[in-house]
């Protein structure tokens, strides 16, 4: 029998747990949203309120009141256009060297390969061989006069003479007299063997023509590049190179000037935006806001 009787009195508690949580869970359910969590009797508890919310950028960018990043976008393009700017007109001063430099080597070709150029040329050539050619004829009684061949040959010995002395001894030790006066003595013996030579070309009538016929060709050659050099001067295609040559400096330097202020403005933009958000997302994690919030504890 009391084996039987157990049953009734196991179960009685667990139905009465159940009414009651199933009545507390009614209560709390009815009962007004600023009574929740409190005992009947006791006072309200304070509002919660919420700090204000931190205005920490999202993945870093700030965010500005418009909704858009403040990331110096402006600055950087422009660096980035004054730097294009740059190198193009680098590029164009380049291109207009290179052109300049086409236009004159253009004129000086065509100038070299005409007919009037040329036959001057040819003659002041022609006129230079014949006249070096008499003057060989004409030495030849000169080259073999014992006395000519001996001041060579004393002029030549006078000069080994005087490398020996300088090789041989230290500086300071040859005296700087006995030098000069080799050197004066050597100097005598080459004016000795040029008189001789120019006694005999002066005597030669075929030397003298010669040489006539030869500064002629020379002067008509000379007139020709003279003449060469002034049409460079006036020519419209060259004049043209050299007009583009100089506004390419001129943008040159206007470029680089932009350039210089661009790269410093997107310096200090892109640093200041750096600066102003070094600390982004560092409170977040810390847990505590700025202002009269201040650090969280331990920080």
């Amino acid at each position: 029998m009391r084996t039987g009787m157990r049953k009734p009195l196991t179960a009685a508690p667990m139905v009465m747990g159940l009414v009651l949580s199933g009545f507390a869970g009614a209560s709390r359910a009815d009962a007004p949203p600023n009574n929740a969590g409190r005992d009947f009797g006791q006072p309200p508890a304070p509002a919660q309120v919420a700090p204000p919310a931190m205005n920490v950028p999202n993945n870093g960018a700030a965010q500005n009141a418009g909704g858009q990043g403040d990331f110096p976008q402006d600055e950087v393009h422009d660096w980035v256009v004054a730097s294009a700017r740059a190198a193009r007109c680098r590029a164009m001063l380049h291109l207009s060297e290179k052109q300049l430099d086409d236009a004159i080597r253009d004129a000086q070709w065509t100038f070299e390969n005409s007919h009037d150029y040329k036959d001057a040329a040819a003659a002041e050539k022609q006129a230079y061989d014949a006249y070096n050619a008499e003057r060989q004829r004409a030495l030849k009684s000169v080259l073999n006069d014992p006395k000519y061949q001996a001041a060579l040959q004393l002029c030549d010995e006078l000069a080994d003479k005087i490398a020996r002395y300088r090789a041989m001894a230290k500086p300071g030790q040859v005296p700087r007299e006995d030098l000069l006066a080799l050197a004066s003595q050597k100097l005598q013996y080459a004016s000795d063997a040029h008189n001789m030579e120019r006694e005999a070309l002066e005597k030669d009538a075929a030397v003298q023509d010669g040489r006539q016929k030869m500064v002629q060709a020379s002067a008509k050659t000379n007139e020709l590049r003279t003449a060469f050099d002034n049409t460079i001067r006036m020519n419209p295609q060259i004049s043209q190179a050299r007009h583009a040559l100089d506004e390419a400096h001129v943008e040159l330097i206007t470029a680089e000037a932009y350039y210089t202020a661009a790269a410093a403005a997107g310096q200090v933009a892109t640093d200041y935006s750096f600066y102003r958000h070094r600390w982004d997302g560092v409170v977040s994690r810390v847990g505590a806001g700025w202002g009269p919030y201040g650090y969280g504890s331990g920080y």
